[in-house]
């Protein structure tokens, strides 16, 4: 099993990037015998803001994700740094990004970061 880490920098303000992204990312888990996990790190966090234009877009995106069994992961400081509200955001497991990104190295994961 190849475990890959998809780490998401980009924010909102290249929503066509960010949504080739996050396709990639599907593409990815669908591959056999992948595991993927998306971080959101530094502005990538403000993509789960739950009141913004392009939420209906994002939160169907992340949906799809999550059917493909990736795990969307959220960095907790980069949530405060960005001022996103826990109650205000899009459903993500939070973790603090440094830490994350230590621990899937050490597991062995490729890091893809945009």
């Amino acid at each position: 099993m190849q475990t890959l880490l998809v780490v998401i920098t980009t924010g909102k303000e290249a929503f066509p990037r960010v949504n080739s992204l996050l396709h990639m990312t599907q593409i990815l888990a669908e591959q056999p015998e992948t595991a993927v996990e998306l971080l959101l790190l530094g502005p990538g966090v403000e993509l789960l803001r739950a009141n913004q234009k392009s939420t209906p877009m994002i939160a169907d995106a992340l949906d799809r994700l999550r059917e493909a069994e990736v795990d969307i992961v959220a960095c907790q400081v980069s949530l405060e740094a960005y001022g996103v509200a826990l109650d205000q955001m899009l459903p993500a497991r939070l973790v603090k990004g440094a830490v994350e990104i230590r621990q899937c190295l050490g597991q062995g994961a490729t890091v893809l970061s945009f």
